[in-house]
């Protein structure tokens, strides 16, 4: 019974998640000194707003999260940036940057009442906080695009009884309304610009007064189900639509085509699509550019589903490609010992804990790692 016990402690020890907050502010400054480095890391920011998320700095970490998926939109990879606004919506659902952004890359791909779903929650924030120009600058938006015009338009004229809508020609209209995509073309480097946000201080020229209730009741009628999962599948399955009609065009060796399936495999890894995301990591494996992070990220993705001989066999086939750098060697031998941890094997944890320590000392956390099992070692 002694021994069960601790052996119990032991494992404990090694699978230990829990870090204080001398550690955590550590790990934070670690992460914003690499930021200063290069800002446009983009998994080091996104692994710094989960650690202030974690810690209770919900604002920081919105922050950061809002500053990463820019990045993403800025370097035309949509598919991330909607992971992470997604993420930032789990956070706060009233997030009005979040709501704005999706809402944009929706219509860019003309998935319309996905992007008026968004539209009417920026709407609806301009409207509470007294920002009339905004909140009617929202609602020309939605009006443009909805295909059932008469709702909007009967909320329009009651809330903004000045407002005279530009008239269209037919046949624009029919392009408005066009869902096939042949119309609107995606554009990976059309995204939005600065000047197309929204000031939320800016100076209001008229006073705004609240719908009535009738008029809740017709924005609440007007709602779309199921507001959580909103589009994600379709506008991937729309983006790899659209490559494969590309890929036809250009060279295999433009980079912009090798490193679409490595992307697709992170962003649907960063919203907890597996499958998916094996799937597109499977197709990102072709490209030799690309084989090296591609297999991070498949060892890092078994170890989250406990397949950890699997993850295992992902890192060390990672060690033997060709061409490896000193930075890919360190982050290979760091993710080995984590998956050694995990099968409860300290003695090779801690090789590879060391190996890594050897090249960069202050590498993630790998000190405290080897500190944590040293110790165990030392019990056992």
């Amino acid at each position: 019974m002694a021994a069960s016990k601790f052996l119990q402690k032991i494992k404990g020890l090694f699978s230990s998640k829990e870090k204080t907050d001398s550690t955590i502010s550590t790990t934070v400054n670690l992460y914003r000194q690499q930021l200063a480095e290069n800002s446009k890391n983009f998994r080091i920011r996104i692994k710094l707003a989960e650690l202030l998320l974690s810690s209770g700095e919900k604002e920081e970490a919105l922050a950061e999260y809002v500053t990463a998926a820019r990045l993403y939109l800025d370097h035309g990879f949509s598919p991330m940036a909607i992971a992470v606004y997604k993420k930032i919506l789990k956070v706060d659902p009233e997030h009005m940057d979040a709501n704005l952004q999706l809402a944009r890359i929706y219509q860019r791909e003309n998935l319309f009442a996905d992007a008026i779903t968004y539209y009417q929650k920026v709407f609806e924030f301009y409207q509470n906080n007294d920002q009339p120009n905004e909140a009617l600058s929202i609602l020309e938006k939605i009006l443009e695009i909805a295909p059932d015009k008469g709702k909007f338009r009967r909320m329009m004229h009651k809330l903004f009884p000045d407002f005279q809508e530009a008239e269209k020609s037919t046949y624009s209209d029919i392009i408005i309304t066009d869902q096939s995509g042949k119309n609107m073309p995606f554009d990976k480097h059309d995204g939005p610009d600065e000047e197309d946000f929204f000031d939320l201080n800016a100076e209001l020229s008229e006073e705004f007064n609240a719908p009535d209730s009738s008029m809740e009741q017709e924005m609440t009628a007007i709602e779309i189900e199921n507001e959580e999962d909103i589009g994600v599948e379709q506008v991937f399955e729309t983006l790899k639509k659209t490559f494969a009609e590309d890929a036809d065009k250009t060279s295999e060796d433009d980079i912009n085509q090798q490193k679409f399936h490595y992307n697709m495999a992170l962003a649907y890894h960063e919203l907890g699509m597996t499958e998916q995301a094996l799937d597109e990591s499977n197709a990102a494996l072709q490209f030799d550019s690309f084989r090296v992070p591609t297999l991070l990220l498949r060892g890092r993705i078994f170890r989250e589903m406990g397949d950890l001989q699997e993850s295992l066999s992902q890192f060390q086939q990672g060690l033997r490609e060709r061409g490896l750098r000193r930075q890919d060697f360190l982050t290979f031998k760091y993710e080995l010992g984590l998956t050694f941890k995990q099968m409860d094997d300290p003695v090779r944890a801690l090789e590879s804990f060391r190996e890594a320590y050897s090249i960069n000392p202050e590498f993630e956390n790998v000190a405290a790692e080897i500190s944590s099992l040293e110790e165990g070692i030392e019990i056992l």
